[in-house]
């Protein structure tokens, strides 16, 4: 009898397992790459952020990480392979270098944007009529909350991420810590002169 009741018990809990929630499961938003971003994004008549991106020192992020210079402060750091380093890569791709789709690609719109699969869609992400709208939404599909006043925080947390005096990478040089040294004012300021914020 004992022994039923125990069946009976794990079989309905089995079950009870098995069964949707009643609320509906949740996506969670994946890293997908600039090549999605540029589908839009490499219009000039909003900027053409690909092409302003493809200039930057982000977008060769990863580069830098085979070339000799990056090799030797890998060697410093005491790692073999800064490629394959997730020291190295966690600051050099987007996703931290766990994510195939972005892993070579440099840092590119989603390290600063967040994971794109569910708001990179056109129309879950932006409007000509009602941007803060588009722009809730987007965040409630992974976007990070960055804009405006109230993400300086938030723009700060990302950048400093990668862009501290803790990094493997740091120059040694005072001069060069001095140019690379990203001031509150410099963070809070580039949003509003992100290409596709215009004037």
């Amino acid at each position: 009898m004992i022994n039923r009741i125990f069946l009976a018990a794990s079989a309905a809990a089995i079950l009870l397992s098995a069964l949707p929630t009643g609320a509906a499961r949740r996506n969670f938003p994946a890293f997908i790459g600039v090549a999605q971003c540029k589908k839009c994004h490499e219009s000039d008549g909003i900027g053409n952020q690909h092409k302003i991106w493809s200039a930057s020192p982000h977008a060769r992020a990863y580069q830098t990480l085979s070339q000799e210079k990056g090799r030797e402060i890998s060697r410093k750091a005491g790692v073999d392979d800064p490629t394959q380093s997730l020291i190295c890569l966690k600051c050099h791709t987007t996703g931290g270098g766990k994510t195939e789709a972005t892993r070579t690609e440099g840092v590119g719109c989603e390290a600063c944007h967040g994971p794109g699969s569910l708001y990179h869609e056109f129309s879950n992400h932006a409007s000509f009529e009602a941007r803060e709208n588009s722009y809730r939404k987007a965040v409630s599909l992974g976007m990070y909350p960055i804009l405006g006043y109230d993400g300086i925080k938030a723009r700060e947390r990302l950048c400093r991420y990668c862009h501290t005096e803790e990094r493997p990478c740091y120059p040694e040089s005072a001069d060069e810590r001095k140019r690379q040294k990203l001031p509150l004012g410099l963070i809070a300021d580039f949003i509003f002169k992100h290409p596709l914020r215009r004037r």
